[in-house]
Formats: structure tokens, C-alpha cells, sequence
């Protein structure tokens, strides 16, 4: 896109037709011109009462007027124009001499225009100077009403001699007026007990950008004593560095503090500000360190039933755990109410294990005058923290990297930092994956979906299975972990390619298959990676398009924990897809919480497949009211429900009771390399 062109309101005193034009045409390649021309006096005198003029360029020669009439008529109509005269022959001095700003031979077009060019760059400049002077002007009128009609005493201090004050000042410290502060210094209202830790505040004010608040006890002139939380920070007044000191009443409301009451920590300004100092003072791509996110998951729990008393008591207990068994360099710092936020540096895998120990420790204590036996329930989600790490960015992914692991079912409770750089273990899964494709041996299998009742329709749940390769004789070949190569893939978004690469294959084996297509329906399993990607939706769309292929014939198979971590990319998979008549189907799933139905609510699932090996170690009391849950929920919404992870025919005794009518399980039948199975046939 071309930048857009300023406009230049330019006049024309001369008769100089051709120079003109030549003029004309070389600023229009630079502004949009409004060009006005004159020949006299009283024209230029019109022409400047019509409008303003950016610049007036004037033409020195014999009939026309002097330079000295012309900027006499400048001053009087459009003092901020530039003046530009156009010698023919006199000396361009004499023009200066006379008013004009510039003087040039009416040879040197080039400069004429680069004249005016400067003009404009300068006219530009001082109207952006008037402007951030008016926002300055407000700003300072602003702060000077805050200033003024703060209840809060704040004043500003140089060597501990006042240099201004509020009237909150004056009125709180019970002083007479500004005349007499002229006598007094700031230790003046400070007991003895107190001027060391008053003295070191300010001290430290001065080294760094944010200091944490300090609750002290002051006195009055009257010699009444106060308990006030004071804070310090330095800043710039009359082009000298000063102290302010802000003062705040312990007990009145608001946050006068950055220091946590109950835990005696600092809020995530402070923890931000150290960061960004060691950041300053650190190399380029420097590791500093792990970031944690600590998020005390039960804290909202023991709130709702227990008060904020007791809640309190479980965070502190956390705090006083995370400053015992962490490192004395550890930095902490208490966010919201619920969380931690610690600065560990050191190296990444003992901090791994010191967290590890620390989330046991906590799983096992019991803090005490709660009133009831609880343990402090944790997560910590890790981040590298570089010298280019966000501050921002950091709290966003620590967050829901605990949030994810708190909400799937498994039992991991640390999300541990990737590194900034591939380690050598993922490039090669990397590779192996690539080559898979390349060389098509990441097959793709169909496992039947069987019904207790056999009612004839051919239902399929996609698999992937790494085929031997032959190029490597048999029982030399290196064994290949699934899962694994899987879950990196996630992590360096190679699932968009490897959910492409299946659903091609997929399509190929329905095209090719000499049964009945059109009654068959296949349950799709989709990874988060793909669901990331805003053309993964659009791209099967088309594909079945091409191919003729019903999307009704299609159900799209999502794990929770994938929903909850993608939920996004769910959505635009949901917006594409279900109009067309495709469903979706929600995995993996052994629990039914607040949460859950949430989901349910927004993505209102076709078919739910339930985690049988989730649900076969549940006691008898959670099993039924879980099951009972389920089942009125697939019945109020007619939601298709199969027990899904059937390994044992001892599983069946968990479906027969509750009449889940659809089964699929290595123990039923396995996964087949078509779809060449009979589902008349009753499966026992």
C-alpha cells in the first residue's frame, strides 16, 4: 500500500509561467498539491484571506513586488507560511536581508523543491510538538487534581528536605502549613524505631523501579501516632531526581500495598521489575532461570465452604513450604489469590526435581485451625525464562498450562519447560516421523464400533499403525514408540500434516472399498495441532467436495483434554463441519463436572465415548452416580454414547448394567486394515 501523500498549500507570486509548472510537477511526485497563483500584492493579500498557505514562493524581478512588501504581508495574513525568494540575477542575501527564509537562482529548481520539502518536515514536527503539549498539558492537569484532592499524604523529598506536598499532608501530619515544613524534614515524623527502615527504603528507591511497600509507624507534630503502609519510588521534578513518598492509612481500603498480608510477599510487579533488570544486564538469548507458574488448585474450593479465613491459612501454608524447601536465591511473589509466581534460577532439571518434592510434601501436609483435614492441591506450569521472555507471556502460558493439566484426567501435576532450542532427542522423533510419511509406512487402520444389538450399519474408529520397513531386515529394525512420535508432533505442529496425510488416506480407502459406501460412517480422530490451523476445517471440506464423499458419513472425534487446550480451533472445526452435516463426538471422557457440562452446553456433542479405563477404577458409589449422570444426559439430548477402551471381557460387566448400547475394544475386535467387516453378525 502507498504511503499516503501530505497535502501542501503552496502560492505562486510570479509571472513566470514555465517555472512554475516545471515547480508544480516536481512537488506533486512528494505532496498533494494545491497550488494558487498571484500576481500582485493585493492577489497574494486575497489569495491568503481565502485560505492559509503552507509555503509562498515569490518570484524577484522587475514589475514585481519587493521581498521586504511581501513578508510585511506575511507577517500580517499567515505568520507561520515559509518564504521563498526566487532571485533572477540580484544577490540572494539581499533577499534574506529583506524577510525571505530562503534565497535561490531561478536555475536551481531542485533545491526549490527540496526547500519546500523542508518547510513541510518542520510544519509537521511542530504540529506533532503541539499536540503531545496539549496531552502534556492534560496530563499535568490531571495529576495536579489527583495530586491535590488525593486523601492519601504523598510528598517529594531531596537529601530528606521537603520539596512539595499535598494538602493531605498537611491535614494528616497535623502541620500548619507549607511555610512550616521549611523548618522540618521527613525524620521529623518518623519515631527512632523506625528512621532505619524509612532511610533504607529510600535508599533502595533510588536503585531500583519499584520498592515494596513497608507498614511503619509514624508520629504527627503533635507527637499522635500513626500506622501507615508507605511506599517510595524516584522520580524526575524540575530536571532534578527526587523521592516520593506515598503514605496510606493501614486501615483504610484500597490497595495502598504491593505486600501480600497474609504471606508477607510481593505482588508480580516486583517479581516483574527484578526480571527486567536481570534481562537489561544479561546477553542476548541468555537463560536466566525457570519461571513457574504455582497454582494452589483447592484454594477456590476451601473458599466457597470454609470462608476466607481458612483459605488464607492453606495459601500461606503453601508459601511458607515453597520458601523452606526452594533455593535462598529463589524470588516469590503472590498473584491474585491463588497463585504463586517463582523465579528459580539454576539448572532447569534440579528444579524440575525440587518441584516434584515440593508438590509431595505439600500433598501430605495439613495446615492447621482450618477445622477440617485438607491438603494444599497443587500444579506448577514451567517456563525458560530468557532475556527476551515476555512478561506477560510468560503468566498467559503458565496459566494454561495448569489449567490444562488440572482439567484432563491425567495425574501429572508439573508441566515441565520445553526449550527454546529442539533438543537432539525430539529432532530425531522429527525425522522419523518425516520419513514415515515420505515413505507411506504410517498406515492407517479401522476399528468396528459394534453394537450390543447387531443393527447392520458399518461404524469405524480411525488408528495409525507404523508398517515394517522394508529395506531393514526383520528383527533389526529400531522399535517405534506411537504415542511418543505423536505427542511431538503436537509440540512442533507437525499434526496439521500428519491429520492431512491420514484423512488423504482415508479418502482412498473408502473410494477403494467394493462395499457399501454410503452407509458407512467413520469416527475421525483429530489432533490439536490440526485444530490450530484456521484451514484445516475449509481443506476436508473441499476435499469431500472433490471426492463426493457425504460429510454425514463423518464423525470428528475429539479427546477432552484436546477440546479444553484447542477450544478455538474446536469451534471453527464446528462452523465448518456441522452445517455440512458432519458430528462431533467427545472423547476420552470419566468425568462429569462443572466443566464438562459447560462443554457439553457449547459444543452440544452428537456422540460421547466414555474411557472405560478411567471409569473401571472408580468405587461402586462414583461409578453409578457418574453413569447415572451420563445417561440422562445422553437421554434428555439424544447423544449416542460408546464405552470406548474395552481391553477385557470383564469391562462388560461395566456397560450391560446401564444398557450403553455401543462397544469398541481390542478385547471386542481389533483394529482392521479395511472395512471389510460384517456388523450383522452379533459380536459374542
Amino acid at each position: 500500500m502507498a504511503e499516503e501523500k501530505a497535502t501542501c498549500a503552496i502560492v505562486l507570486l510570479s509571472t513566470d509561467m514555465e517555472w512554475m509548472h516545471a515547480l508544480n510537477k516536481g512537488l506533486q511526485r512528494f505532496f498533494l498539491v494545491n497550488e494558487r497563483k498571484v500576481d500582485s500584492l493585493a492577489a497574494l493579500d486575497a489569495a491568503l484571506d481565502a485560505a492559509p498557505a503552507d509555503v509562498v514562493v515569490a518570484q524577484v524581478a522587475e514589475g514585481m513586488p519587493t521581498v521586504d512588501k511581501v513578508r510585511a504581508v506575511l507577517a500580517q495574513k499567515s505568520p507561520d507560511a515559509g518564504f521563498i525568494a526566487i532571485s533572477q540575477g540580484q544577490r540572494l542575501d539581499e533577499q534574506i536581508k529583506l524577510g525571505a527564509e530562503f534565497s535561490l537562482s531561478r536555475m536551481d529548481l531542485l533545491s526549490a523543491i527540496r526547500m519546500v520539502q523542508q518547510i513541510m518536515r518542520v510544519k509537521e514536527l511542530q504540529i506533532t510538538a503541539q499536540n503531545e503539549q496539549k496531552k502534556a498539558t492534560a496530563q499535568y492537569d490531571l495529576y495536579q487534581r489527583l495530586y491535590h484532592n488525593s486523601p492519601d499524604p504523598i510528598c517529594y523529598l531531596q537529601d530528606g528536605l521537603f520539596i512539595d506536598v499535598n494538602p493531605a499532608f498537611l491535614r494528616v501530619f497535623k502541620v500548619e502549613d507549607r511555610a512550616a515544613l521549611d523548618a522540618l524534614t521527613i525524620m521529623s515524623f518518623v519515631p527512632l524505631k523506625t528512621e532505619r527502615t524509612l532511610k533504607q527504603m529510600m535508599k533502595l528507591a533510588l536503585e531500583k523501579e519499584i520498592v515494596p511497600a513497608e507498614q511503619m509507624e509514624l508520629i504527627t507534630s503533635g507527637e499522635e501516632n500513626l500506622e501507615m503502609m508507605v511506599q517510595a519510588a524516584h522520580v524526575m521534578m524540575n530536571g532534578e531526581q527526587v523521592i516520593q513518598l506515598y503514605f496510606r492509612d493501614k486501615n483504610a481500603s484500597g490497595g495502598g500495598s504491593t505486600i501480600d498480608a497474609t504471606t508477607g510477599l510481593g505482588g508480580p510487579e516486583v517479581l516483574q521489575a527484578s526480571i527486567k533488570q536481570m534481562q537489561e544486564r544479561s546477553e542476548e538469548k541468555a537463560f536466566l532461570g525457570t519461571w513457574i507458574y504455582f497454582w494452589l488448585e483447592n484454594y477456590r474450593e476451601v473458599l466457597q465452604k470454609d470462608g476466607i479465613a481458612p483459605a488464607e491459612i492453606l495459601m500461606k501454608s503453601t508459601a511458607e513450604m515453597c520458601q523452606r524447601l526452594l533455593p535462598p536465591s529463589t524470588e516469590i511473589a503472590r498473584y491474585h489469590d491463588d497463585a504463586l509466581l517463582i523465579w528459580v534460577t539454576g539448572d532447569k532439571e534440579q528444579t524440575i526435581v525440587r518441584f516434584k518434592n515440593l508438590i509431595e510434601r505439600l500433598d501430605e501436609s495439613v495446615p492447621e485451625n482450618i477445622g477440617r483435614m485438607i491438603h494444599p492441591h497443587t500444579f506448577a506450569g514451567m517456563q525458560e525464562l530468557l532475556t527476551e521472555s515476555d512478561f506477560s507471556d510468560l503468566l498467559s502460558k503458565g496459566f494454561r498450562s495448569v489449567r490444562s493439566m488440572a482439567m484432563g484426567q491425567a495425574q501429572e501435576r508439573i508441566a515441565e519447560p520445553t526449550s527454546a532450542n529442539m533438543s537432539r532427542k525430539d529432532e530425531r522423533r522429527i525425522y522419523q516421523i518425516q520419513q514415515l510419511i515420505k515413505q507411506n509406512r504410517l498406515a492407517v487402520r479401522y476399528q468396528p464400533i459394534s453394537a450390543i444389538e447387531p443393527d447392520g450399519i458399518p461404524r469405524f474408529s480411525d488408528f495409525f499403525h507404523i508398517l515394517p520397513d522394508p529395506d531393514i531386515p526383520e528383527g533389526e529394525e529400531e522399535e517405534l514408540e506411537l504415542e511418543q512420535l505423536l505427542q511431538t508432533a503436537e509440540r512442533f505442529k507437525l499434526g496439521r500434516i500428519i491429520e492431512r496425510y491420514k484423512i488423504n488416506r482415508f479418502l482412498q480407502d473408502v473410494l477403494s472399498f467394493s462395499g457399501d459406501q454410503a452407509h458407512l460412517t467413520a469416527f475421525l480422530k483429530v489432533m490439536g495441532d490440526a485444530l490450530n490451523d484456521e484451514e484445516f476445517a475449509p481443506w476436508i471440506a473441499n476435499q469431500l467436495k472433490q471426492t463426493g464423499i457425504n460429510p454425514k458419513q463423518l464423525v470428528f472425534e475429539l479427546g477432552v483434554d484436546t477440546v479444553f487446550n484447542n477450544f478455538t480451533g474446536t469451534l471453527n472445526l464446528i462452523e465448518v463441519m456441522r452445517p455440512l452435516g458432519a458430528r462431533i463426538a467427545i472423547a476420552d471422557l470419566a468425568r462429569l463436572e462443572d466443566d464438562i457440562n459447560e462443554l457439553f452446553a457449547r459444543i452440544k456433542p452428537e456422540v460421547i465415548k466414555l474411557d472405560l479405563r478411567e471409569i473401571d477404577t472408580f468405587e461402586e458409589d462414583e461409578e453409578v452416580k457418574f453413569m447415572k449422570g451420563i445417561l440422562e444426559y445422553a437421554k434428555e439430548n439424544n447423544v449416542m454414547l460408546i464405552a470406548d477402551h474395552m481391553e477385557s471381557p470383564a469391562q462388560l460387566s461395566r456397560v450391560w448394567p446401564y444398557d450403553v448400547p455401543f462397544v469398541q475394544g481390542d478385547c471386542i475386535l481389533p483394529p482392521l486394515e479395511n472395512f471389510n467387516y460384517d456388523f450383522k453378525e452379533p459380536i459374542f
